[in-house]
């Protein structure tokens, strides 16, 4: 469900839909979810499965990635070409700045100076000045990249090329490609590993899971998950990692040692974006349902809560500590 081009015309829908103010949540429990079809970034607590905050955004938003201080959200728009630049503190977009032609993945970089941005359709992973939205290096990569994933550790940034069937490895000090790997049909999303020793890249036609070999550049593994599946997470210790599958409409929980499906859950039609709270609580954004699943295990087999949200739901970032 990747937006499609059309002018840019659309006005900033910044208003603050909602005033409530945080609960007292330990870090980690914060998830700010996208919601593509109603416009809308909704700020859900994991821990109460209770709605925060509601902030309107221009239309038809797709990626988000959150700032290092934890105070700013970043959301591209491809079909207007923009990203946009949310405070979390006053529930409003601030300004929107141009980011090449179709931007979709998203990553903060640089301790917050920097923003890298996939655009679609240029076929091109961009480096951004974050406070000011200027262009200031830009890589080319394969056909139609999608998720966005960076180690920063390693100097590098990967790039799902989903109409090349490959992964992109960026080095963020040239920005230049140094790397084409091979995966599955159609690479979707990406998750590291904690360690950053690996990457898990979610193929959308060939219904399974590539595990990449950072320091090898090499895909080692392929695993076999439902259909189509579009999201991809691990938790914080490195353990498990969580597939949504489209249309199966299940999520499946991978053993990382094991590098097989240890269990399948109900999450609703068309489960896209999926995350892990920093306690283990699992969160799926289920598309055709407009609500989140949030379990309380990982290895969870049921939704502990199921939470309205604007239509449309589709990528999440969760947030580091409290917020104000």
């Amino acid at each position: 469900m990747i937006a499609s081009k059309s002018t840019l015309c659309a006005a900033l829908a910044g208003a603050m839909l909602a005033n409530a103010s945080f609960s007292a949540t330990s870090a980690g429990e914060i998830v700010a979810v996208v919601s593509q079809q109603g416009a809308r970034l909704t700020l859900v607590d994991a821990a109460t499965g209770s709605v925060a905050a509601e902030i309107g955004l221009p239309r038809v938003p797709a990626g988000i990635a959150g700032s290092v201080d934890g105070r700013t959200l970043f959301v591209t728009h491809p079909d207007l070409g923009l990203v946009s630049r949310v405070d979390i503190a006053e529930r409003r977009v601030t300004d929107s700045f141009k980011a090449g032609a179709e931007p979709f993945g998203i990553a903060v970089i640089g301790e917050g100076r920097s923003l890298l941005v996939s655009d679609w359709s240029a076929d091109a992973l961009i480096r951004l000045d974050a406070g000011t939205g200027r262009e200031t290096a830009r890589a080319a990569v394969g056909r139609s990249p999608a998720g966005l994933v960076v180690d920063e550790r390693g100097g590098r940034a990967y790039v799902a090329d989903r109409e090349s069937d490959q992964v992109s490895v960026v080095d963020l000090a040239t920005m230049r490609r140094i790397a084409a790997i091979p995966t599955g049909r159609a690479p979707f999303a990406l998750a590291l590993s904690p360690d950053g020793r690996e990457l898990y890249v979610a193929n959308v036609r060939s219904n399974d899971l590539s595990v990449i070999d950072t320091a090898a550049l090499s895909e080692v593994s392929r695993i076999r998950v439902g259909l189509m599946p579009y999201g991809v997470a691990v938790t914080s210790d490195g353990s498990r990692i969580a597939v949504t599958n489209q249309q199966s409409g299940k999520v499946a929980m991978l053993d990382r040692a094991g590098r097989r499906v240890l269990a399948e859950m109900k999450a609703g039609d068309y489960p896209e974006g999926v995350v892990f709270t920093a306690d283990g609580r699992l969160v799926v954004a289920v598309w055709a349902e407009d609500r989140l699943c949030i379990a309380g295990r990982a290895l969870a087999s049921v939704c502990d809560y199921r939470v309205a949200v604007a239509p449309g739901p589709r990528m999440m970032v969760v947030l580091d500590g409290d917020r104000p």
